[in-house]
Order: structure tokens, then sequence, then C-alpha cells
């Protein structure tokens, strides 16, 4: 349910979303007895023995700028990063980790995020930590948190969705009418920035954008050409295809009988799993084969590292991007990992069904 308060905010102060959702929760915890012990039940799910906390928002230490800071007097004890579809910025989360290891410990990172990017934002705190060279253990299961781990560093890093957050601290709030209230606007924000985000001047006038996407549109297409010049591609009267949602191609790998893929960038993966804008789709179709493509990629994919995802009866393949390259080099790395797929697919029977005409 829309709210004035969610409205105004959305009309006006749509690219503010994180900093006003973070004010409102700052100051419910402020004024309401019950929504503190709420949100001290959800962090003590996840370390027991933190003191009672008081929260701050917008406090700076060194690099450090996490959106909300739980204090045991002086000292701060918990970091609570709210997200909603901004991307985790170079400080985040080693930074914090390192800034939160200085101080008595047990300390903690909490990060919040939208339900539909839970698992994407996991794994990429996770790479974060990985490429610090900082080790994790997986922490005790506590309710309201749907990921967290112990770092070597000292500090615990956890993960919980805005609507989780809402939840446990409504639960204690139940009989807080002006909490329950205002919780009730926040949650409207909430979902409101994760579905109705009105398009800005500023967007629609910054050329970087489309610039972006005619520059991922030239690294398939060279990319694909590549692939096909190495024979692990096959395109013979297959068509480029662009609808609503992607721009790319159909293929075969590796000749005119292998299993037939949607290759390109798919707008709506990206925006669902993150990762990359560039994907493969392996249709349920006699063509795309899913369900022998998906026992083989799967296993593959797992030791090389490479997110899958199935929905429905397709399966998708992220092909990632390399970072910071030249485009040959970028061009050349996609075509060695679609070289690396159409080997693991090459124990596949052929099969000259036609393309779908729905594909």
């Amino acid at each position: 349910m829309s709210t004035v308060f969610s409205h105004i905010v959305q009309k006006r102060l749509s690219r503010e979303n994180e900093n006003v959702a973070t004010e409102a929760l700052s100051y419910i915890l402020g004024y309401s007895q019950a929504a503190r012990k709420g949100m001290m039940n959800l962090l003590r799910g996840v370390v027991p023995e933190l003191p009672e906390l008081r929260f701050q928002t917008q406090q700076t230490e060194g690099n450090s700028r996490p959106d909300m800071w739980g204090y045991d007097k002086a000292d701060p004890r918990v970091y609570v990063e709210n997200k909603f579809w901004a991307a985790f910025t170079e400080n985040q989360p080693v930074s914090y980790i390192e800034q939160l290891a200085k101080y008595t410990q047990p300390t903690m990172l909490l990060v919040v995020v939208p339900d539909a990017r839970e698992e994407m934002s996991w794994r990429e705190l996770g790479r974060k930590l990985k490429d610090a060279g900082i080790s994790a253990e997986v922490h005790h299961a506590a309710s309201g948190i749907v990921y967290s781990v112990s770092t070597n560093k000292g500090p615990i890093l956890a993960l919980t969705s805005w609507k989780k957050l809402i939840d446990a601290l409504e639960l204690e709030a139940v009989d807080d009418q002006a909490a329950r209230s205002d919780f009730l606007q926040l949650r409207a924000l909430c979902k409101a920035a994760d579905t109705d985000v009105p398009i800005s001047v500023e967007e629609v006038s910054d050329q970087r954008t489309p610039a972006f996407v005619l520059q991922l549109s030239s690294i398939v297409r060279v990319a694909t050409e590549k692939a096909i010049s190495a024979n692990s591609l096959h395109k013979g009267r297959l068509k480029p295809q662009a609808d609503w949602e992607r721009i790319g191609r159909y293929a075969r790998f590796s000749n005119e009988q292998g299993v037939g893929v949607w290759l390109g960038i798919h707008f709506g993966l990206w925006k669902q799993y993150g990762e990359t804008p560039l994907w493969a789709v392996f249709s349920g179709t006699d063509w795309g084969r899913s369900h022998e493509v998906r026992p083989l990629l799967e296993p593959w994919a797992t030791q090389n590292g490479v997110f899958t995802a199935s929905e429905d009866d397709n399966f998708y393949v992220a092909i990632n991007i390399e970072f910071g390259e030249e485009k040959d080099q970028v061009t050349d790395a996609i075509a060695k990992r679609l070289k690396e797929i159409a080997g693991v697919l090459s124990v596949l029977k052929p099969n000259s069904a036609d393309t779908p005409s729905n594909e």
C-alpha cells in the first residue's frame, strides 16, 4: 500500500531512498523502546553478548561512513548498512570490518537489502571478503537473519532484508501505536523503492548509460564472432534477436546439430541476479535442451565459480566480464568461456530440432 510519505519521497527524493529510510529507522529506534528491543533481539540472535545500544546515523570515522551506528557508551559495536539497489562501495564491507575490529569485541556489520537482492548481495560481499584475504566461517542461524559469518578479523558480517527487519521490530512494537504507524510508512517506502523508481532528469540526460549499453552490445557481437571462428558456436541462419528484456542472438554449441542457446544482454536477469549483464539462456524446448544441459553445466559452474540459475524450464549461465581490461581482452575472455561451455556440452547427442517460433 502506498502512503503519503512514500509518495513524496518517490516523487521528490527518489535518489535519497536509502538515506531517508535510514533516518526513518533511526527516528523510530530513538523514541520507541519496543522498537529498540526488537532491534536488539534481532542483533543478539547473531551476537548474544551485545550490550544495550543507542543508534545514530551518518557518523564518519576515517573512510568509514556506515548508514547507522549502534553505540555502547562511546564505542561502536554495530554498523548497519542499508541498501536498496545502489552498488556496494569500495569500503563495503572490508573497510567497515577492519574498522570494527579496532573496537571492543564482539562487533557486527549488518547489511540490509531488498528481498530480491539477498542472494546476489551475499555473493558480492563474500567475493569482497575473499579478495581482501579475509576468511569467513558460517555463523549460527538466527531468526530474521538470512546469512551470517564470523571473520578472522573478529567482527561478524550478517545480512537481512528490509521486510525481515521491519517484521522483527514490529513484533515487539505491537502495542506501540506510534511506532506501528511509522513502520507502515517505512514499509511502504521500501516497497516503492523496490518496484517504482521514478525516472529523473539526471538519468535521462546521462549519456554514459546508452554509451555503456552500446559498448556491451559491441562486446557481445565481437565475442560471439570470435567464438564462431573458433568453432565453439555455430550461427547458420540463426538471427540476432531483441525484445523488451534482452538484446542478443541465437546460436548453437558447436555445430548445426548442437544445443541451441540465446546469448546477449539480458536486462531482466541482470536486475534480478546482479552478477553480469551478459547471459547464456537455455530453454526447455528440444532446441534449448535445458533438462540435459543443466546436469552437465551446474557441476562445471560450481568448480569454476560461475553463477547459474533456473526458472520454469529455462536454465541461465552468467557470462562474466573482465573489469578494467581492453576490449580485445574482454572479448577474448568471453569467447574462451563460450569454448569451455561448448566443451562441456560436446558429450550430448546431436539434435537437429528447429528453432521454435517463440524463440
